[in-house]
């Protein structure tokens, strides 16, 4: 026999090593998987869904409007409850505080006993803070309806309300940018009037 015509058997590693190779080109052949020439970059449609990156949204939120506690006095019986607290946007003026007023009380206050002699049709025109007093122009009509000890009861609801706001020590109401008496536990008093003048009104 000719010991050039004699094939050696590959060693196992190398017999291992050309297995792998081969099934390596049989499973990638039946996937079909194609075969690009080059790298290219693929399309986010073309992925797998295990490969996709989840997509994300974004929320935007809005701060909170800041809040400012303002005291209101309604009335319990025929005189002045204990004040009730209401939140109002910040800044909450004179005005803001006083229409709150005007609007009268919540339900659960009106189960409570607390009601106004405020008519809910009153209009407050403007409003200006000097030196401690505030002048208060109404349009007329809602307090000219109120008659007797109840327009009393009404303007001392105005006063206690507006003297819990700061800086405010005095009220002036006018009506149509004209002053005009109003009742006072002294009598008519046509000038800025406080809680001396309704001190027999106030709450218990």
């Amino acid at each position: 026999m000719n010991p050039d015509r004699t094939r050696r058997p590959a060693p196992p590693a190398r017999r291992a090593a050309l297995g792998l190779l081969g099934a390596l080109a049989l499973t990638a052949g039946a996937c079909g998987v194609p075969q690009d020439p080059a790298p290219r970059v693929l399309d986010a449609s073309e992925l797998p869904e295990e490969l996709a990156v989840p997509s994300t949204t974004t929320t935007s939120t809005q701060p909170p409007v800041p809040r400012q506690a303002v005291n209101l006095y309604f009335v319990d019986g025929e005189a002045l409850g204990v004040p009730v607290e209401r939140d109002l946007a910040t800044p909450a003026g004179p005005i803001a505080a006083l229409e709150a007023l005007i609007a009268g009380p919540t339900a659960e206050e009106a189960s409570a006993g607390l009601t106004s002699v405020i008519p809910v049709e009153m209009v407050i025109r403007t409003s200006d803070l000097t030196d401690g007093v505030l002048r208060v122009d109404l349009a007329a009509g809602a307090l000219e309806q109120i008659e007797g000890e109840l327009q009393r009861l009404a303007i001392a609801q105005l006063v206690y309300t507006a003297t819990e706001l700061a800086g405010v020590e005095w009220l002036w109401v006018l009506i149509e940018g004209e002053p005009r008496a109003l009742p006072t536990d002294e009598g008519d008093v046509e000038a800025p009037v406080g809680r001396v003048h309704y001190a027999s009104l106030g709450p218990a």
